[in-house]
């Protein structure tokens, strides 16, 4: 009976995840662009999941979150979701050979992370060519700036959440 309600319970988890990330992209992400600089919260959550749940969990959820954001704008369907499930895979594959105790290196992987993503996005959709270069240090960067510092904060939070559901569960068991 446990694992059932584990299991359940990570999918529900998942798909609330999901859900949340599907609203704030199709709703929500012009209102916390800054100066023209989009915030990428697909990018900082698969981090976070790769991070904690390794590279299996970074693989599937890039997936899926590459997918249903690929429904979004359907002339590149599919890439999405190929390039979040290479950045999962990273990400979850090297989480233990990285230093990742400071939020400040978490934030270098979101950094990092958001360029290898821009990068084999633009790669994989018209090649190697001059606006690719243009797109990364005029679009990329900024973005990969704002979504990092964002993200420290997010990982921050989700520290200290993830702190507090340990005490409790300790406390009452």
């Amino acid at each position: 009976m446990f694992w059932g309600s584990a299991i359940s319970s990570k999918i529900l988890s998942g798909a609330v995840i999901l859900f949340v990330l599907i609203f704030f992209q199709s709703l929500l992400s012009d209102l916390v662009t800054l100066m023209g600089v989009k915030f990428d919260l697909a990018i900082v959550i698969l981090v976070y999941i790769a991070l904690t749940r390794g590279s299996t969990y970074g693989v599937v959820f890039g997936f899926l979150i590459g997918l249903l954001l690929d429904v979004l704008s359907p002339q590149t369907l599919g890439l999405g979701a190929l390039v979040k499930c290479l950045i999962g895979f990273s990400v979850g594959s090297f989480k233990d050979n990285l230093y990742l105790e400071s939020f400040y290196s978490k934030a270098g992987v979101i950094f990092f992370a958001l360029i290898l993503n821009d990068f084999l996005y633009n790669i994989f959709a018209s090649g190697v060519n001059a606006s690719t270069l243009g797109i990364l240090i005029n679009h990329s960067l900024p973005s990969a700036f704002y979504t990092s510092i964002v993200g420290m904060f997010i990982f921050f939070a989700l520290s200290k959440l993830q702190g507090e559901r340990l005490e409790v569960e300790k406390d009452s068991g």
